[in-house]
């Protein structure tokens, strides 16, 4: 019997994306290497989300799945 470890998510991440470069910019809500973040339309300093934190939805679309539930 063996076992398979499972590689750790840098790992992954390094695999999907590739390495991160000196320069890289990592998000720090999520940690992923991202290339646009996004603040708070409140406090111009709290970063909220990142290009890969955040799933883009039509707004129309949105609301039709919220009457479905």
């Amino acid at each position: 019997m063996t076992y398979q470890v499972p590689d750790a998510p840098w790992i992954r991440e390094a695999e999907r994306d590739g390495y991160p470069t000196a320069d890289a910019v990592v998000c720090p809500v999520c940690g992923a290497n991202c290339e646009t973040v996004y603040w708070s339309h409140t406090n111009w300093k709290e970063i909220i989300a990142c290009n890969k934190c955040l799933r883009e939805q039509d707004a129309y679309e949105w609301i039709e799945e919220q009457k479905g539930d």
